[in-house]
């Protein structure tokens, strides 16, 4: 509520947008000007299924605006999604679905779409907003023990500073603080400049069932994933798109799923088992935030599924190599 009782327009601001969960409105349910559509919404481990109208479906007040100084509030960030989201709708309703591929022009709206996705929820928030407040809590560690410090103290303690470059950028702790609180705002368009060019070369497929709760999708939509990670060491199993093996998910409706990949094999329109639709649900719903929605309330025990290590993971690998003397 603004001054005056005044409502704030535009404050409630979906994260996930609610063109693109739409399509997961559960299909059996009673439709007249009466009813309102809804998706089945589940806790991350299934638990608590209840119904939610996509209007109400992952918002969060005011996570695109700006305060400006004189008190008000800028929304061109909101706005500009609106556009964005509106192309990747008409992709999908009038080509995807009667398996139509895109121009090359239609295809980079879709990258777009995907890397925004990726970059504008809260999940993508609050990971990098936990990382720059640990560096400016350390910043303003080393600032406080300067300024306590004696002129000889200063001195060594300067001497030991990494030497910079001037032409290096430099980040003041204002500039920390700035990303620590609105990570979103600062890191979207460097976020997008690093990832298009790599998914520029990837390949792409859309993945499509006939099974009848078909793919899931989250509060996090877009998903990274290693499926050859485990055999890393913990330190270097963090997805990355130049890893050979990555694949970048997003799922388009319950009967859809975009794959992007370095592998040449999936191009197109693919057609896929109900296994796989449950791999890709576990995987999914495994990586997303706090929930996930379904156009059904029925439960695939398999998306929970808890596996065993496989014998050549990392960690089994070295058990087996230290039990024979080979690790040192």
């Amino acid at each position: 509520m603004a001054k005056h009782g005044k409502v704030k327009k535009y404050s409630k601001q979906h994260f996930v947008p609610q063109s693109y969960t739409k399509p997961w409105c559960d299909p059996s349910a009673p439709r007249g000007p009466k009813t309102t559509p809804f998706v089945w919404l589940f806790n991350r481990d299934g638990s608590d299924p209840r119904r939610k109208a996509p209007a109400n479906l992952f918002t969060e007040t005011d996570i695109y605006t700006i305060q400006t100084p004189d008190g008000g509030r800028d929304l061109q960030l909101e706005h500009g999604f609106q556009e964005l989201e509106d192309k990747f709708t008409r992709l999908r309703n009038t080509r995807f679905e009667r398996r139509q591929w895109l121009e090359d022009e239609e295809l980079a709206w879709l990258l777009i779409f995907v890397a925004t996705a990726h970059a504008r929820t809260v999940d993508f928030r609050d990971f990098h907003r936990g990382q720059w407040r640990r560096l400016r809590e350390r910043a303003e560690e080393l600032q406080a023990a300067m300024e306590r410090a004696t002129p000889e103290q200063r001195n060594a303690m300067t001497r030991m500073a990494p030497m910079s470059s001037d032409r290096s950028p430099s980040m003041s702790i204002d500039d920390v603080r700035k990303l620590e609180e609105q990570p979103i705002h600062e890191l979207l368009n460097p976020t997008l400049r690093a990832v298009l060019p790599i998914y520029a070369r990837m390949e792409f497929a859309v993945l499509c069932t006939e099974d009848p709760v078909g793919f899931v999708t989250s509060d996090s939509p877009v998903t990274w994933f290693n499926p050859s990670a485990y055999k890393l060491q913990p330190m270097y199993r963090s997805p990355g798109l130049l890893n050979r093996e990555i694949e970048v998910t997003l799922p388009l409706s319950p009967r859809q799923c975009l794959l992007i990949t370095h592998n040449p094999d999936y191009k197109g329109f693919i057609d896929i088992s109900t296994d796989v639709v449950r791999e890709l649900n576990r995987r999914h719903i495994v990586h997303c935030n706090e929930n996930f929605i379904s156009c059904s309330n029925e439960i695939d025990p398999g998306w929970f599924e808890t596996r065993e290590v496989p014998e050549d993971a990392w960690e089994k690998v070295r058990e087996r190599k230290i039990a024979s003397g080979e690790w040192s």
